[in-house]
């Protein structure tokens, strides 16, 4: 990438200028770990920071580049939902280690999204042992609040970002094989993987309502997602876990509707076996 930032030639100048202050501040010590020696990631951050108002600093600062993508700090998050004119609110319990987010947007302000975090949420998701959730619980609860109804409620604010860093760094992603290849090849992007405890969560779920077989586990599943290629719960994305640890009496409710026709199927109605054995 170094060479390729050395040809500028055909390049406005405003694009030289900030391919060289790239490649300089990629080899200051005081900016975040990401970002040094590694230019193109910098100019990544700063183009997306651009199209949303902030500074060059800013865009350092509040903008990770993981996995290729550039992610947002919770802040920034929080910040982009009030710049677009929807109306964020906050409700701690620190008694109960709770907290809602809610947004009303401002195209329709009489409608309420919200998400809610806390101590059984994040026990459920095995975040209650790692350390940022032991130092400082509502903190970590009140983020990812946040960004949980973010998503929801206007993703069009976040400029296609889907996770801070903090939930890309608790939550485990599809591990990265860095195998030497003949030839590169471009793989698509791949949305980040539960953990094994929401796996082990969901086939709990699945064993209490009575889906006790893989194949019925697998046809389960694909009439959750609607996606035929899954077959076991690690095939789930990170957002559909959450999404069904988060609402259990929701997913309930949708695994029974999924079994019930297959269960009328194998009985048959009054009267039919003896017409059929007539034929």
């Amino acid at each position: 990438m170094g060479q390729d930032l050395e040809q500028t030639q055909g390049l406005s100048t405003e694009m030289r200028m900030q391919m060289q202050w790239a490649k300089l501040a990629s080899q200051g010590d005081i900016i975040p770990d990401a970002y040094r020696g590694k230019p193109a990631n910098i100019l990544v951050a700063v183009g997306f920071g651009a199209a949303m108002g902030l500074s060059y600093a800013d865009s350092l600062y509040r903008i990770n580049v993981i996995k290729g993508k550039p992610t947002m700090s919770a802040e920034l998050i929080a910040s982009q939902v009030r710049k677009a004119g929807h109306k964020l609110r906050i409700y701690k319990d620190e008694e109960h280690e709770s907290v809602k987010a809610s947004i009303f947007r401002k195209d329709d302000p009489e409608f309420e999204f919200s998400a809610v975090r806390d101590k059984a949420w994040a026990k459920r998701m095995g975040l209650d042992g790692r350390e940022n959730y032991r130092k400082q619980p509502m903190t970590m609860l009140t983020w990812r609040a946040i960004t949980a109804v973010a998503r929801e409620a206007c993703p069009e604010a976040l400029y296609g970002v889907a996770y801070s860093p903090d939930e890309l760094d608790d939550m485990p992603t599809v591990s990265e094989r860095e195998e030497p290849a003949a030839q590169p090849v471009e793989e698509p992007a791949v949305d980040p993987s539960p953990s094994k405890e929401q796996c082990k969560a969901i086939s709990a779920e699945l064993s209490r309502c009575g889906v006790t077989s893989k194949t019925d586990a697998a046809r389960i599943l694909q009439g959750l997602t609607g996606r035929p290629e899954v077959q076991h719960t690690d095939d789930l994305t990170l957002i559909e876990a959450e999404d069904y640890l988060a609402n259990t009496d929701v997913l309930e409710e949708r695994i029974r509707a999924i079994m019930q026709p297959a269960a009328h199927t194998e009985e048959p109605a009054p009267g039919q076996e003896a017409s059929d054995a007539s034929r």
